[in-house]
């Protein structure tokens, strides 16, 4: 009797094990979930800047080449078009005068074209025979400026000349090239029996569009003469160090005075988010309020330094200045040194999907998320945009109205298996 006691004491405790072991099998997940919506989604980065008084304008030139002369002097107050330095443009200068020595060459044939055809003794063949020669030797010039066009980029390749004078021979090359292919057509045009009156017009032609590319060639001279766009005073010139000037250097750095701008730093790793142009938001505390205005980002600076964050850990930083827009409150005084927060939007979008970086989880090498359809979970795969602080953006794999798991990390959650849970 004692053996069929335990026997059952026994059976019982197998089949409590059993349905406890199948009810933790079979028994509802518990986990967090969250419907996915489409919203206005955002990156915002929030720094403190300080208000100066004075502005720091950097003027690059619009064309490089050997320094020719410096103009100004640190210390100095200059105008706006003042000239701070000037750049060598002779190679641009000997291309003028050649193209003017071509337009000169260009009227005599139109007056030996009018005076042909005032002639009663021109003869077709005679003039065909001058034009061929006159092609030869155009030929033989075009074939010598070529030969002089490959010296000058050997040079070049070496160091030893600058871009502006390959440039005049490229240059000189395309004359002598019209050249011969006026002279060609010229030729074509006797044969044909056109007459002299056409080849003038023709000659007129080509003065006009050299006289054109010449305009365009004093225009870029203008260019090699750098001038100041505002007036202030020059702070620094680091040109007078130098004796070539790059489009990528500034020549000087003048300060304009009276101009309140908004000075505040940026982390390395947030800048390339930002441009010139840009809106932000301004916010003054004061003791009876927030101010809240806007403002524009008038500079970015092209090197980063070294400074402390607001956590006291030193990381670069790159300066920017903004100019603030006070009319939408009230024209409220900046004064120096104020303290400023700035909120710069290094991202947004509306109508997106993004969800807690908490629910993505990696699979295989892919993005995946929990999705609970009809009470269970779904292992989806989704393609991921823009990270922003505590989300992700969604560009595909999720539709509005979806419901996730937001705590991918639960080790209970396999496919198919049946979730509960409260919604955030």
């Amino acid at each position: 009797m004692k053996k069929i006691v335990k026997f059952v004491i026994l059976g019982l405790v197998v089949v409590a094990i059993a349905g406890g072991i199948y009810y933790s099998m079979t028994a509802p997940v518990q986990v967090s979930m969250t419907t996915v919506s489409a919203k206005t989604v955002e990156l915002v980065i929030a720094e403190q800047g300080v208000v100066s008084g004075e502005s720091l304008v950097l003027v690059y030139p619009f064309a490089q080449g050997p320094l020719l002369r410096v103009n100004v002097s640190e210390g100095q107050t200059v105008r706006v078009g003042d000239v701070l330095c000037e750049i060598d443009h002779e190679a641009l200068d000997l291309r003028v005068e050649e193209l003017r020595a071509v337009i000169r060459g260009y009227e005599a044939q139109v007056r030996l074209a009018l005076a042909q055809e005032r002639s009663t003794n021109a003869i077709a063949g005679e003039r065909l025979s001058l034009q061929n020669t006159l092609i030869e030797q155009n030929q033989r010039d075009l074939a010598r400026a070529r030969e002089e066009l490959e010296r000058a980029e050997t040079l070049f390749e070496l160091g030893i000349i600058p871009l502006t004078e390959v440039d005049a021979a490229r240059g000189f090359v395309e004359d002598r090239r019209s050249m011969l292919v006026a002279s060609q057509q010229e030729s074509s045009v006797i044969a044909a029996g056109r007459g002299i009156a056409g080849m003038a017009e023709y000659y007129q032609a080509l003065i006009e569009s050299t006289e054109v590319t010449i305009a365009i060639l004093q225009s870029e001279i203008a260019n090699y003469r750098v001038t100041s766009p505002v007036a202030g005073v020059v702070t620094d010139l680091p040109v007078k160090d130098s004796n070539f000037v790059r489009m990528t250097a500034h020549v000087a750095e003048i300060t304009v005075p009276e101009e309140s701008v908004i000075e505040v730093y940026v982390s390395t790793q947030d800048i390339g988010s930002l441009k010139p142009g840009d809106a932000v938001d301004l916010v003054m505390n004061r003791r009876d309020g927030e101010i809240r205005f806007s403002g524009r980002i008038s500079r970015i600076d092209s090197a980063a330094e070294l400074r402390l964050s607001a956590l006291g850990v030193e990381e670069r930083r790159v300066k920017v200045q903004i100019v603030p827009d006070t009319s939408g409150a009230g024209g409220v005084e900046l004064g120096n040194g104020f303290d400023v927060d700035v909120r710069f939007i290094l991202y947004r979008e509306d109508n997106r999907l993004a969800v807690p970086r908490t629910a993505l989880f990696k699979s295989g090498g892919a993005d995946m998320i929990w999705v609970v359809r009809g009470g269970t979970a779904e292992m989806v795969s989704v393609r991921l945009g823009m990270e922003l602080r505590t989300e992700t953006v969604v560009e595909s794999g999720l539709s509005a109205g979806d419901v996730i798991v937001t705590d991918a990390n639960n080790t209970a959650l396999r496919n198919g298996v049946s979730v509960v849970g409260n919604r955030e």
